[in-house]
């Protein structure tokens, strides 16, 4: 694998659009709430929009937003032929690299109880701050010594 971001454009919004959709319907049926397109095309602008390719394939979708000086992951899709791969991993190690870089005091997300993803933020250092109506509330916080923790910025194959 060749993992990389690259930022996504207007013309990936539709692929973004329907990962996002597919991976996350099941979610929001437990919850009864309907998939909201507009919502969507709003969000769209204001977060920074990383598409994750394999070589030149597309294979995912990174969201990210300021959160109170935080590095916010709004949204990780991995499409589903591809995900158990190790490029969720990935995305997350290259998230808080970034948290790093931009000075930020952490990266922070919500995740539903039931998603297995929760496992793998837990797994890569992601602490529970609280859980509200079976969403999980968790940040990351760097080293505090960044200087040691920049060294070990990742390449793009999500090693050190």
């Amino acid at each position: 694998m060749k993992l990389s971001l690259r930022q996504a454009t207007n013309g990936d919004a539709p692929f973004c659009e329907a990962l996002n959709r597919r991976n996350m319907d099941r979610y929001r049926a437990v919850r009864k709430v309907r998939w909201d397109a507009e919502r969507f095309r709003r969000s769209w602008a204001e977060f920074d929009n990383l598409l994750i390719l394999d070589d030149i394939e597309p294979v995912g979708l990174l969201r990210l937003g300021n959160e109170d000086g935080a590095l916010g992951l709004r949204d990780l899709q991995v499409v589903p032929e591809r995900q158990g791969q190790g490029i969720g991993t990935w995305a997350v190690r290259q998230t808080q690299a970034l948290a790093l870089e931009r000075g930020s005091v952490g990266v922070q997300l919500r995740v539903y109880e039931e998603n297995p993803a929760s496992r793998l933020y837990l797994r890569l250092g992601f602490e529970t701050r609280y859980v509200d109506d079976g969403v999980i509330h968790m940040a990351w916080t760097p080293p505090l010594d960044r200087s040691s923790a920049a060294a070990g910025t990742l390449d793009p194959r999500g090693t050190r």
